[in-house]
């Protein structure tokens, strides 16, 4: 509260265009009014009479615009007593515009507050606050003030409320300027609370809406604001930075009063950083001298005064510290006597306000209970006439609720059982209505067959031509299949684009109809482009073999897929051509590809090919890709639960192993995405191939961008200049490798670097400090090295971390951190084989 109040009556003022129409009428107006203060006046009432004001007409709307106007010009000359009695004489007028009205009281609290008269202030916002509803465009305006004038009497609680509700109304207003202002009081708010986080945010927020609006002062309160709240939660530096950009800001457009806070703001973040103590002397000696020139200034002073102290303390002058500490108290003493007056203020006016309310309610009951009393006689008569009319409207009420719910149960119950796209009936009706008809098949001795339809590669048709696309081929597709089964069946839709038809015959009526609905299928029509398509099914008729309803839609659906494996656009049929031993002994798959570092810009489209083809997909990927990756295929099945802190990796990659093979050998098409290329730094998925080949399945790797190309484009370096040693870290730790520093050297995973574990995740300082001595070996520990990171999305910017190879030990890693150590400076030697050769 002590931070924000030196340019709280200026922001107040600013909420109804009087403050910051310009930096320097501001400044001059406030200065003005200082010196014309009548000597011992605390409030606008005293000074009233020591002021004429013209006249006001108060002719038309017009007019009272044009006398708007002129007070306010007035108070902007720094006439602030005139300018308030003339506004005073707008306000008792009843037929003034509400708009106008709400502009007029924004602007008489706004010279109340100026002037600490605090009774006034919150007389004329209790009086303004029922007009709201009428202005809705000035509810920004009123809103913000009523916040910042609660924030100075401390009452946070409803300022912050009154806060976000100015912002809400700013943000319904096409005007960019009241939000701009809206903003600020919130941020007030919460800096009256202490609440400096949010207020942070709410600054930024400040300084980018008043920069979009214009309003260049604003903007700069903003920047102040930010630095303040940034010293607040001891981000001093930060606060220093954002001072001098405020002050810059201010002293451009000459407002006074909002650089004498930047200025207060550099030197109270000097002091904390203990740096330019000669500078933040002379800012705080200027300070004081402004402060005590100008009304109000006392928590300003205090503020000073107690940086002064701190200041002679650092430099051994404890007299001079304790002189100054002396001055804060005494400001500081000031300061609380004058909240004191401003909370006293507003509780007297909150008891007034509470006392009026207790009359005009008790007025209010006395004359409800007057009226009562008349009207219970007229009453009487009434109730027995109202009763007879109650009773016949009841009942007819009755009668149309009744029918209402009827014809609601029964819309109710079609949308239960039907499907609202095609209009056949759903899976869960066809199981219902398919085990009757079923039973009674049964029972009579007759055939009963299951048909299941399936359109061909129904997702390219939603991937190439669009949902609107797929849905219309499914509503022409249960067009056609209503048509041709008509009331000799039941036909259903099961979910997406397969469909089910039950008949009571045997396999040929079954082939001749589905014969009638090829021959009914054309081309859909979609935005004036024909898309054609085709269908597969599956047939399966009853015999001795069938034991239930569900086995016999079963045996339809394994139809359905030999038919699919079979080539699509074909039927298949259980009881002539797929045997159970036939369908179960289908041959699995395994495609692994990779997504590269950036899903989006690096997959290539033969990779999401496999993606969406694939029976079933395990992805081992960044977050980004794997969410990518699952609006694609929402089953995919995510690898990296496998991972688990403290758990052996290799474990890990035997239980994905065995995840992979279990649904390749289970004969599915498989396709497993990994991060990057699949065939780089990647155990798992040469294991994988290897155990189908081995076992005569089908398998094969799609290639992808690794990191290693990746940093071959972001750091600019060739292999083929030098060539390059490309290793992981823990391996080149384990085993006798020799290093050319003659050329560049890549070291992977160099946080897990001496992890024999294979557990840890986080970088060893020990095992660091180790890969460092063995490099020693061929490059001196000054010899500076490379930290790369790859950026994973497109608005990210890759890591190239310059440092001498002995700070490895201290530096920042992630699980991914690869260490690039560039060739030593020296020339190349010719073989002496080769000596003869043309350079």
């Amino acid at each position: 509260m002590a931070r924000i109040f030196t340019v709280l009556s200026a922001l107040i003022l600013a909420a109804s265009g009087l403050a910051f129409d310009a930096g320097r009428v501001a400044s001059a107006a406030w200065n003005e009014a200082d010196a014309e203060l009548p000597a011992g006046a605390f409030g606008v009432q005293a000074a009233f009479a020591q002021r004429p004001s013209e006249g006001i007409t108060h002719t038309d709307p017009a007019a009272d615009e044009k006398d708007y106007e002129r007070l306010r010009n007035l108070a902007l000359s720094g006439d602030y007593v005139g300018a308030q009695r003339g506004l005073m004489q707008l306000l008792a007028h009843d037929d003034l515009p509400v708009v106008l009205r709400m502009r007029v009281y924004v602007t008489t609290i706004s010279i109340a507050t100026i002037f600490e008269d605090w009774p006034q202030a919150f007389s004329l916002l209790n009086e303004a606050m029922p007009y709201l509803p009428a202005a809705p465009e000035e509810a920004a305006r009123m809103l913000g003030a009523a916040a910042q004038l609660y924030a100075t009497v401390g009452e946070t609680g409803r300022a912050l409320d009154l806060g976000v509700r100015a912002v809400r109304a700013a943000e319904a207003s096409t005007d960019p300027l009241p939000l701009c202002h809206a903003m600020t009081a919130l941020a007030i708010a919460y800096e009256s609370d202490e609440i400096f986080g949010i207020a942070q945010q709410w600054r930024e927020r400040q300084v980018e809406a008043c920069t979009r609006a214009g309003d260049a002062l604003f903007a700069a309160n903003g920047k102040y604001g930010l630095g303040m709240a940034l010293a607040m939660q001891g981000l001093n530096r930060q606060a220093l930075e954002w001072g001098e950009t405020s002050l810059v800001d201010y002293e451009a457009h000459a407002y006074d009063a909002g650089a004498s806070d930047a200025r207060l703001l550099i030197a109270r973040s000097l002091v904390a950083l203990g740096e330019e103590p000669r500078r933040a002397d002379a800012l705080l000696s200027d300070l004081a001298a402004r402060y005590r020139d100008h009304h109000p200034a006392a928590l300003s002073l205090a503020e000073v005064e107690k940086l002064r102290s701190a200041l002679a303390e650092s430099r051994g002058d404890t007299q001079a510290s304790l002189a100054h500490l002396k001055e804060a108290m005494k400001h500081s003493q000031e300061a609380e006597r004058r909240a004191r007056a401003r909370r006293l203020a507003y509780l007297q006016i909150e008891f007034d306000t509470q006392l009026k309310e207790q009359k005009i309610s008790l007025l209010e009951a006395e004359k409800a209970l007057a009226e009562a009393n008349a009207t219970s006689a007229h009453r009487r008569q009434l109730l027995l006439a109202t009763g007879l009319v109650g009773l016949v409207a009841s009942f007819v009420l009755l009668l149309l609720l009744l029918r209402r719910t009827l014809r609601d149960r029964k819309r109710y119950r079609w949308g239960a059982e039907h499907d609202g796209l095609t209009r056949l009936i759903n899976h869960q009706h066809l199981r219902k209505v398919g085990e009757a008809a079923f039973a009674r098949a049964g029972q009579a001795g007759v055939p009963f067959t299951a048909i299941a339809v399936d359109i061909d590669l129904f997702k390219q048709i939603n991937d190439t031509h669009g949902h609107a696309a797929g849905d219309e081929a499914l509503c022409a597709m249960g067009t056609w299949i209503r048509d041709v089964v008509g009331d000799r069946g039941i036909a259903a839709r099961r979910g997406g684009d397969e469909f089910m038809i039950l008949i009571e015959g045997d396999v040929a009526q079954a082939k001749a109809l589905l014969q009638r609905l090829r021959e009914r299928i054309v081309p859909v029509v979609v935005h004036d482009r024909p898309m054609a398509f085709t269908i597969s099914a599956g047939i399966c008729q009853t015999d001795a073999r069938t034991d239930s309803f569900e086995q016999l839609l079963h045996r339809a659906d394994k139809a359905l897929y030999q038919a699919k494996r079979q080539g699509r656009d074909r039927l298949a049929c259980w009881n002539e051509e797929v045997p159970d031993s036939t369908l179960e002994a289908s041959t699995g798959s395994l495609v692994v590809v990779g997504c590269g570092i950036q899903f989006g810009r690096h997959v290539s489209e033969r990779a999401l090919s496999e993606i969406q083809q694939a029976q079933v997909v395990f992805c081992l990927a960044d977050p980004f890709a794997l969410a990518m990756i699952t609006r694609l295929r929402p089953d995919a099945v995510n690898l990296g639960l496998h991972y688990a802190p403290g758990r052996d990796r290799r474990e890990t990659y035997r239980d994905i192993d065995a995840a992979i093979m279990r649904e390749v050998r289970a004969g599915k098409a498989v396709c497993a995405v990994f991060y990057g290329h699949p065939g780089v730094f990647a155990d798992v998925p040469h294991r994988v191939i290897r155990k189908a080949r081995a076992e005569g399945l089908v398998a094969r790797m799609e290639p992808g961008i690794s990191a290693e190309a990746c940093l071959y484009a972001d750091l600019g370096i060739d292999p083929g200049q030098r060539g390059v040693q490309s290793l992981e870290a823990t391996h080149f730790l384990c085993y006798d490798r020799l290093i050319d520093p003659q050329g560049p050297v890549l070291l992977w995973q160099v946080a897990l670097a001496g992890d024999w574990s294979c557990t840890r995740l986080e970088a060893d300082p020990d095992g660091l400090r180790a890969l460092v001595k063995k490099l020693a070996r061929w490059y001196p520990t000054e010899h500076e090295v490379i930290l790369y990171e790859a950026a994973q999305l497109p608005i990210d910017v890759f890591r190239a971390e310059r440092l001498r190879l002995c700070d490895l030990p201290e530096a920042s890693y992630k699980e991914y951190t690869t260490l690039v150590i560039p060739p030593l400076a020296t020339e190349l030697r010719r073989d002496p084989a080769f000596a003869a050769m043309p350079d």
